[in-house]
């Protein structure tokens, strides 16, 4: 599985083995602002389906996604199971903290097909809530007890699309969805926006608005304080709803758009969305400090059975991005009016894009890759990625130390050239200057 590495790692893998012989201590490079590093987080099977992103209180990625078999692997000739081995379908969780990856199964041998959905969101304490898509189903898990990720619950039945999460401080999390309710005629389903809190006593999900939100049906919830605020789409227009006391009451955010509706809750709590209307022209609307809602376009060539992803950052800029025809697209408000941005060249087939925000205006990217059937994470601006250095030697009054053992290589030219002899080299010291 080389192949799915980034070639950066592959640079610092050589960079390592060249200096074996030294003592080599990791410290960090700098990259520019509008610089990519892409990295595979996922490559076991046909991973990256359903995704969903976000960040914790750190700034690190967590991922909720889904797993099939690979495709070539199914084509191929059964092999025989293998005991302990993983059940797919499944739904996944993959994150990225201190440098490393950690990947674990949320729920294996499901149901999920194609087309499911997940969402994710991560506690204060470091606990992950996952819900996804099952069979026309929403379920429930998270890994509060040892990190293992507790057996899926039933949030609702039948018929719910376009889930999104949220937690509160209490760790407690908040569900939105869409889901047919009753019948206006004979055999006509109301579509309507659920919100369900997630308690000991188990799921109690109440009805938020009335909605007939299109293809594709999304929601996004968030808080703004310890106010739930969920914005959706409904006939072709942009819709935040609140609850006031016991009543969920709903402001119209942008007479147009209302598809692949995402939300951003800032620092101080204003609400900003990202959403498409069915030409594909993603739009903008927010509202600071309970004011008019203010919109502005974004950028065009939505794929509209795709939904956007917003990110507003602690420098309030920002970042929205979309999947189109060519790939994953990207802009955002650094400059006072929306920009497109350079995506990595790996985004080029890119699907379902998400975005996240970090410090130190740091932003990760993620999406799923249909070619390589894997989910990938690029990172872009301000930060300082680890670098193998050779450990500076050490200055001060000592005497040398006698030396042994061959002498040292010298450089000779500005070029390395070995050639394998049989099972051996032609030479068994390599130098260059630095």
């Amino acid at each position: 599985m080389w192949r799915k590495l980034a070639p950066r790692l592959l640079v610092l893998a050589l960079i390592a083995t060249g200096c074996a012989r030294a003592n080599i201590v990791v410290e960090p490079g700098t990259i520019e602002e509008t610089s990519f590093v892409t990295q595979v987080a996922d490559f076991a099977g046909d991973v990256g389906q359903g995704l969903s992103l976000t960040t914790d209180a750190e700034g690190n990625p967590h991922m909720a996604y889904l797993a099939f078999e690979d495709p070539e692997t199914a084509a191929a000739t059964p092999q025989p199971e293998v005991p302990g081995a993983p059940e797919l379908p499944a739904v996944k969780h993959a994150h990225l903290v201190g440098g490393a990856w950690t990947r674990s199964f949320v729920a294996q041998g499901t149901g999920i097909e194609p087309g499911d959905e997940t969402a994710i969101a991560v506690d204060p304490n470091g606990v992950h809530h996952i819900v996804w898509t099952e069979g026309g189903n929403l379920l429930y898990s998270n890994n509060a007890e040892g990190g293992a990720f507790s057996e899926p619950e039933t949030v609702a039945e039948g018929e719910v699309s376009g889930p999104s999460i949220a937690v509160g401080s209490n760790g407690v999390p908040l569900v939105a969805f869409y889901q047919s309710g009753g019948l206006a005629e004979p055999d006509v389903a109301i579509p309507v926006v659920r919100v369900a809190l997630g308690n000991e006593g188990g799921w109690a999900p109440e009805t938020a608005a009335e909605a007939s939100p299109g293809e594709p049906a999304t929601t996004a919830i968030g808080l703004s304080g310890a106010d739930a605020l969920v914005a959706y789409g409904s006939e072709g227009r942009t819709f935040l709803a609140r609850k006031a006391g016991e009543v969920w009451e709903s402001e119209e955010a942008d007479p147009d758009g209302g598809l692949g509706v995402s939300m951003s809750i800032d620092a101080e709590g204003n609400p900003h969305l990202a959403y498409f209307d069915v030409s594909g022209l993603v739009r903008h609307s927010h509202s600071i400090d309970g004011g008019a809602w203010e919109t502005t376009d974004v950028g065009g060539g939505a794929d509209t059975q795709s939904r956007t992803s917003i990110a507003v950052d602690a420098e309030g800029i920002h970042h929205i991005v979309w999947q189109t025809a060519d790939g994953v697209a990207y802009a955002t408000n650094a400059e006072g009016s929306f920009a497109d941005q350079e995506v990595p060249p790996e985004a080029s087939s890119g699907q379902i894009p998400r975005i996240g925000k970090g410090p130190e205006a740091i932003v990760g990217l993620a999406w799923y890759d249909p070619e390589g059937t894997e989910v990938q994470l690029a990172v872009r601006g301000g930060g300082e990625p680890l670098l193998a250095m050779p450990q500076p030697t050490a200055t001060g009054a000592q005497p040398p130390a006698t030396p042994t053992g061959p002498p040292p290589c010298e450089p000779a030219g500005t070029e390395l050239s070995i050639v394998a002899q049989g099972i051996a080299f032609d030479q068994d010291c390599l130098a260059a200057p630095a």
